[in-house]
């Protein structure tokens, strides 16, 4: 019966885990995956009494998350700005980002998102320095940065998510 016990708890842990590594891909679809997998830890939290997950856990895993969301908002759309761009360019990858996820979205659920997301941050930034500076190649380049910053945001962000699903499951452990 023991062994029975220890192979259902070692199996929901794994169960665990994977819902939390799925919750964090969820921020290459621009839905908050790092507050998601807090949310989980929350009801964890909620429904073991705080423990093994606590308020301070808990406390570090909003900042991280917090920090997630600044390095997505500073590197996604900073980045063109440092490249270069014009105001123009930099609202227009911002905006395109935004506008592809959703379009892209409506096409093809999940990976439409994300290769929306892309695609429209490239052509929102060079649309916006076309708009401001009436030439072509300096436009471009300005996409291609826009792209590539969209690119390490994301990238850093699911990072971080991964380093709270670690600490989740480090508390967790059976």
């Amino acid at each position: 019966m023991e062994l029975l016990a220890g192979i259902g708890q070692w199996s929901g842990y794994v169960l665990w885990a994977l819902l939390l590594v799925v919750a964090s891909l969820f921020v290459y679809l621009g839905l908050g995956g790092n507050f998601i997998v807090l949310g989980l830890a929350l009801v964890h939290a909620l429904v073991t009494g705080f423990d093994p997950i606590g308020w301070g856990l808990l406390a570090v895993l909003l900042g991280i998350a917090l920090l997630g969301e600044g390095i997505e908002f500073v590197v996604g759309t900073f980045w063109v700005a440092r490249k270069g761009a014009t105001r123009h360019g930099v609202i227009g990858a911002f905006v395109g980002g935004l506008l592809g996820a959703a379009a892209g979205n409506g096409l093809v659920p999940v990976v439409g998102a994300i290769a929306g997301s892309f695609v429209g941050a490239f052509a929102g930034a060079v649309a916006g320095e076309y708009l401001a500076l009436a030439r072509l190649e300096p436009s471009l380049r300005v996409g291609g940065h826009a792209f590539l910053g969209r690119l390490v945001a994301i990238l850093v962000k699911h990072l971080l998510g991964l380093v709270m699903v670690g600490l989740i499951l480090r508390a967790t452990l059976p």
